[in-house]
C-alpha cells in the first residue's frame, strides 16, 4: 500500500487551561468557591484580604532595579462592590434589587444566617460510640467496634463489608475474625437506634421485628416477605402471595401492621451534619410590597492585589524574582476577573428571575411561569451552558424557602384552554396536582383520568398520560396502591 499525503480543513474546538478555570469558577457554589478563594490566598502571595490578612516577604530577594514600561500591575478594584438599585411598585410589574456589598449588615444576616444552619445535634456516630464504650467489651472489641461504627453512612447501613473492613486492618488473626466480627455487629445492631449496622433497610427492619419480640419460627417467614413479597402486595396480592409463603391472609395483615411501626432508615433520626445545610448565592425576599435581592457577593473576602508585592515586581532587579512575581499578579488579576465575572452573571440571573417570576417570589409555587435556560441565556447574550453551570449546584433563599436555583427554570405545558395565558410550567402544573390530592386526602383516591378532569375544571387540559408521568416524577403511587395502604 503506497502512502501518500492529503490536504484537508476542519474545525474543531479546544478550552485552554483559562477558559475551563473560568467554567469551574461559574459552576461552583459559594461554599466551594470561599475554599478556592481561602486556597488562592494561602498559596499566592499577590493576594490580599484587607485588614485580615498577613503575609511575609522575607523570602523575596531585596534588590530593588528600577521600573520597567508596561509592568503596572496594579489592580484595585474588588468584587461584589455593585451597588446598583432598581425600584418602583410591584403593582407596575418591577421591583427593587440590591447587589450587597460586604458591609457590616451583610456580615450580620451572614452570621444569623450560620448560627442557624450551622446548629448541629448529636451525629449517630456520637450516639453510638458512647454506648459502644459504656458497654462490658473487651479492649479489642473496642476498636473493632469503633471501626465498624465509623463505616456507617448516615442511615446507619455498612459502607464496606465489616469482615472485609477488619481483615483489612489486621486487627484479629484471621481464625477468629468472623466470629469476633460478627459478635460485636450484632451488639451494635441492638444499640439505640436497632437496627444499625446492617447492610440494607430490610435487614434492619428484620432486627427491629425481632427486638420488638417477633418469634424465632416467625423470623423465616416475615424475612421472605420484607425482601420477595412488599411489591406484589403494594400491587393488591395479597392472596397470591399467601399461598406462596403457606400462610392465612390475616397473618401478613399482622406482619403489615407489624412493619409500620418499624424504622426502614434508622440513622436518619440523627444529625449528618456538615452535609446537612446549604448557603444559598441568592437570596430574593419581600420587603415593603418590592423583591430585595442579595448575591453571594456578601458572602465572599474583599480580595485585592497586594500593593507591598507589587512595588516589589516593580523595583527587583533579579530576573527570576521578576518573573515569579509577574507570573503571580497576573494568577491574581485573573481570578479576581473570573469571581467577578461570575458574580456579574450570578447578579444578572438573579433579575431575570425576579422580572420572569415576579409572581412566583409574591404569590408561591402555583404562579410559576415557563422559563427556559436558552431564554435566559438569550436575555444575558451568554452561552446556554453559562446558564446551566450558574443554576447547577446552587440555591436560592425566598419566601418560600432555601430552593435550588434551577427549580425556577420550568419548560412549558399547552393547556389547551382559552384563558389569557394558554401556557403553565410544568413545575406549576405538579403543584397544582398536590394541591388537588392534598384537597382530596381522606377520600377514595383519585385516578390519573379524575385528577385530569379535575385540573381541566381549573382551566388546565392536559392528558390523563401526561398526568401519570407528572405524578410518577412527584413519587406518588398510583390510586390503586393509595388506596390499599388506607
Amino acid at each position: 500500500m503506497a502512502l501518500t499525503l492529503e490536504m484537508a480543513t476542519k474545525q474543531s474546538l479546544s478550552l485552554s487551561p483559562l477558559m475551563l478555570q473560568r467554567l469551574e469558577l461559574m459552576a461552583l457554589p459559594i461554599q466551594d468557591l470561599q475554599a478556592k478563594i481561602q486556597e488562592a490566598v494561602e498559596s499566592n502571595p499577590a493576594l490580599e484580604i484587607p485588614n485580615n490578612f498577613e503575609r511575609s516577604l522575607d523570602n523575596i530577594t531585596a534588590s530593588l532595579p528600577t521600573k520597567e514600561k508596561g509592568d503596572d500591575y496594579s489592580d484595585s478594584s474588588a468584587y461584589g462592590s455593585d451597588t446598583k438599585r432598581i425600584s418602583s411598585l410591584p403593582d407596575s410589574g418591577s421591583y427593587q434589587a440590591h447587589a450587597s456589598t460586604y458591609g457590616e449588615e451583610a456580615s450580620d444576616r451572614k452570621q444569623a444566617y450560620m448560627e442557624n444552619a450551622l446548629t448541629s445535634g448529636e451525629t449517630l456516630t456520637d450516639h453510638l460510640m458512647s454506648q459502644l464504650h459504656t458497654d462490658n467489651l473487651s479492649d479489642e472489641e473496642k476498636t473493632i467496634g469503633e471501626l465498624i461504627i465509623s463505616n456507617l453512612d448516615q442511615h446507619g447501613f455498612h459502607r464496606v463489608n465489616p469482615h472485609s473492613l477488619v481483615a483489612k486492618e489486621g486487627l484479629v488473626e484471621s481464625s477468629e475474625e468472623k466470629e469476633i466480627v460478627d459478635k460485636v455487629t450484632k451488639t451494635i445492631q441492638n444499640y439505640d437506634p436497632v437496627g444499625c449496622a446492617t447492610d440494607s433497610w430490610r435487614d434492619s427492619v428484620i432486627i427491629q421485628a425481632i427486638d420488638k419480640g417477633l418469634k424465632e419460627e416467625e423470623v423465616g417467614v416475615f424475612s421472605q416477605l420484607v425482601f420477595f413479597f412488599l411489591q406484589k402486595i403494594r400491587e393488591g396480592k395479597k392472596t397470591q402471595v399467601a399461598k406462596k409463603l403457606d400462610i392465612e391472609v390475616q397473618t401478613i395483615d399482622t406482619y403489615l401492621d407489624l412493619l409500620k411501626t418499624l424504622t426502614p432508615y434508622p440513622g436518619n433520626a440523627y444529625d449528618s451534619s456538615p452535609d446537612s445545610f446549604v448557603l444559598p448565592d441568592l437570596s430574593i425576599h419581600q420587603k415593603n410590597g418590592s423583591l430585595e435581592m442579595n448575591t453571594s457577593a456578601a458572602n465572599l473576602p474583599d480580595l485585592k492585589i497586594n500593593k507591598e508585592f507589587i512595588e516589589i515586581g516593580n523595583e527587583t532587579k533579579d530576573k527570576e524574582t521578576k518573573k515569579y512575581i509577574k507570573e503571580q499578579l497576573a494568577t491574581a488579576k485573573e481570578l479576581i476577573t473570573q469571581i467577578n465575572m461570575r458574580n456579574g452573571n450570578l447578579y444578572k440571573l438573579g433579575l431575570i428571575l425576579i422580572e420572569h417570576q415576579k409572581e412566583f417570589f409574591f404569590k408561591g409555587p402555583l404562579y410559576l411561569k415557563p422559563l427556559t435556560q436558552k431564554d435566559v441565556a438569550n436575555e444575558m447574550e451568554v452561552h446556554e451552558t453559562t446558564v446551566s453551570r450558574l443554576a447547577n449546584s446552587k440555591w436560592i433563599d425566598c419566601d418560600w424557602g432555601i430552593i435550588p436555583v434551577k427549580n425556577l427554570f420550568s419548560t412549558a405545558v399547552e393547556t389547551g384552554c382559552d384563558t389569557e395565558s394558554k401556557e403553565m410550567s410544568k413545575m406549576a402544573i405538579k403543584e397544582v396536582i398536590k394541591q388537588i390530592l392534598v384537597d382530596n386526602e381522606g377520600k377514595k383516591a383519585l385516578s390519573d383520568q379524575k385528577i385530569a378532569n379535575k385540573l381541566a375544571e381549573r382551566g388546565i387540559k392536559i392528558a390523563r398520560r401526561t398526568v401519570a408521568k407528572y405524578r410518577s416524577e412527584l413519587q406518588i403511587d398510583t390510586a390503586y396502591i393509595r388506596n390499599a395502604n388506607r
